[in-house]
């Protein structure tokens, strides 16, 4: 592709990317019945094969009661759910966490599978750049985003931490989206002052935090409690926002805290020359530049952080922030391979993203598959087989590792009890590519098959807070 200040026009497919009938979602105290499985430890699944759980009208999770035959048992023997409607999974299905994407660059949507020719640089001035320099058109935001949502939902992603472009119009259009759609979504608009091309900058510093306050204050305004859509603070990464904007963005982190941060990190070694450059002489590590602004804690997450210091793991784990591991972008673009043993065995939380769109994928389960590789990668390249992560491993970090790096483990990432319900019902009985004759009655093989198998088909039902919002069934 020739470098072009103008790329080509984003045009709706004929699939309707339509919000859901509010009304086929309304929410009423509900009771599942048959297999659950969930993550509660990076070690332990816990599959159920017969139990109920119960949700109540504010999509909070009241029971889980493996102890019963019948959903209407369950009702009868849980104060409340009377006249609870009742939903009864089938032989091959079962309910599982959503998923959750913790780094996902919503303007580049449209170039998914395109420009993995070339290396990080020569991806972001080629195809990165114009695109994101595009949404200046925010009517333009407002016909991806709605079919981007649509299909992350029907891909089972519940929660989604999504970088923006630098226009604060269109970052609110997207913040608008996710809340009319249903989906659960961190989202800021992004900073860059300097290092990048086709005009994919801001102008001033001043305008940058402006900016940023204006859809801070938009998501807080159209979500006040934040059930939904939380704002954060989005510098670009320290090789894009010098020290007189990363001073701004600390402060106004400091003001509207609690926030989140959402920022790159050590994703290849010429980015962290050039943060080095940029903050010239200032600093040990990476790590230690965030810091130093005020933008490391529990609440920041981390995209990458392939190329890191004993410094920067050091500092990141003292802060408590997280990381968002992106196994197939870090491949498609060679990046490197992100050490996520060393992180898990330091202490520091990690979740998986999609990185859309150098990932060529919008599917966490392709996440899985890609970390699952990678970290075979590693094992072959040392020699090393405490490099592999595990199964159990996997699932944790596409569920509540990625509630732990987006803070929200209190809130969502498995089915403990006062927890909302994030779910999807899962469905491995179909005519797809999953092969399960032989298996029916084993509920491990059958989750490992969805896993490795399995794509939006699988998906029969999507439920963010307790509310139907998307999956096959409601789609037909």
């Amino acid at each position: 592709m020739a470098d072009s200040a103008s790329p080509p026009p984003y045009t709706v497919s004929r699939e309707k990317a339509l919000a859901p009938d509010a009304s086929k979602g309304k929410k009423a105290h509900k009771v599942f019945f048959g297999r659950i499985i969930h993550s509660k430890s990076l070690t332990e699944i816990e599959i159920l094969p017969k139990a109920s759980l119960g949700v109540d009208d504010k999509g909070i999770i009241q029971f889980l009661d493996p102890n019963v035959d019948s959903a209407i048992e369950a009702c009868g023997r849980h104060n409340g759910f009377a006249n609870a409607e009742t939903i009864d999974l089938k032989p091959m299905q079962f309910l599982f966490p959503g998923l959750i994407d913790t780094h996902m660059h919503a303007p580049q949507y449209p170039n998914m599978a395109l420009g993995m020719e070339g290396d990080l640089k020569e991806w972001c001035e080629n195809w990165t750049d114009p695109m994101e320099a595009s949404y200046s058109d925010t009517s333009k935001a407002h016909r991806v985003y709605r079919e981007m949502v649509a299909k992350e939902l029907e891909n089972g992603s519940t929660t989604v931490a999504y970088n923006s472009s630098i226009h604060p119009d269109a970052t609110n259009v997207l913040a608008d989206t996710c809340l009319e759609f249903g989906q659960r979504a961190v989202i800021g608009k992004l900073c860059i002052l300097v290092g990048s091309t086709h005009g994919n900058w801001e102008k001033s510093t001043q305008q940058s935090i402006d900016d940023e306050k204006k859809v801070v204050e938009h998501i807080r305004k159209i979500d006040p409690e934040g059930k939904l859509v939380l704002p954060c603070i989005q510098p670009r990464a320290g090789s894009y926002v010098p020290p007189e904007l990363m001073t701004g963005l600390g402060d106004l982190y400091r003001d509207s805290d609690p926030i989140r941060v959402q920022a790159h990190m050590c994703e290849t070694p010429l980015e962290v020359e050039q943060m080095h450059k940029l903050h010239e002489g200032k600093f040990e590590s990476y790590a230690d530049m965030y810091d130093h602004y005020g933008l490391f804690g529990p609440r920041t997450i981390l995209a990458h952080c392939i190329h890191l210091s004993d410094r920067d793991m050091e500092v990141m784990a003292e802060k408590k922030v997280g990381v968002a591991h992106n196994a197939n972008s870090n491949t498609c673009l060679t990046d490197g391979w992100c050490r996520v043993r060393q992180l898990l065995d330091k202490g520091i939380k990690v979740g998986l993203g999609t990185d859309c769109s150098a990932g060529y994928s919008i599917s966490i389960l392709n996440s899985m598959r890609q970390a699952s590789n990678v970290s075979r990668h590693l094992t072959i390249h040392t020699g090393d087989p405490a490099w592999k992560l595990s199964f159990e491993e996997l699932v944790y970090l596409a569920t509540m590792g990625g509630a732990e790096v987006c803070a929200l483990d209190q809130t969502v990432g498995n089915f403990k009890v006062g927890k909302q319900l994030d779910a999807l019902l899962v469905d491995v009985g179909l005519e797809d590519n999953i092969n399960t004759s032989g298996h029916e009655h084993d509920d491990m093989a059958l989750l490992k098959k969805w896993v490795f198998m399995g794509d939006d088909r699988s998906i029969r039902k999507v439920f963010v807070g307790g509310k139907l919002v998307a999956g096959k069934d409601l789609k037909g």
